[in-house]
């Protein structure tokens, strides 16, 4: 019985991180910048996704992708301290298998 409770809050939880994202996005939308193609004569959006995250997890939403993909951004742009902050979440909440080599080479450096 309490598996089948667990499998339900996690499938609640992605639908709900699921729905929050596409909310946040559409919301998001007209804020930001709107470009024109003209080789191919189309419009289209330009979407910071590392803001869209960062106002998702802010909310205070939780998913392995969510914290995966932020402590690699602030990796890649030199800033260890919210990098540290996003991956202590992302290993105190999840099992280290579901978690890429990448992340877990990136933590352990910053770690030391």
């Amino acid at each position: 019985m309490e598996k089948n409770t667990i499998k339900q809050l996690k499938k609640n939880l992605s639908l709900c991180f699921s729905l929050a994202f596409m909310f946040f996005t559409a919301g998001n939308m007209y804020s930001q910048a709107v470009k024109y193609d003209s080789v191919k004569k189309q419009k289209f959006i330009l979407v910071d996704v590392q803001k869209t995250y960062q106002r998702i997890a802010d909310k205070g939403y939780e998913s392995l992708e969510l914290f995966e993909y932020l402590g690699n951004f602030y990796y890649e742009n030199n800033n260890p301290k919210k990098s540290k902050l996003y991956f202590d979440k992302l290993f105190g909440k999840y099992n280290i298998s579901l978690i890429s080599p990448t992340s877990k080479e990136r933590y352990s450096l910053i770690s030391k």
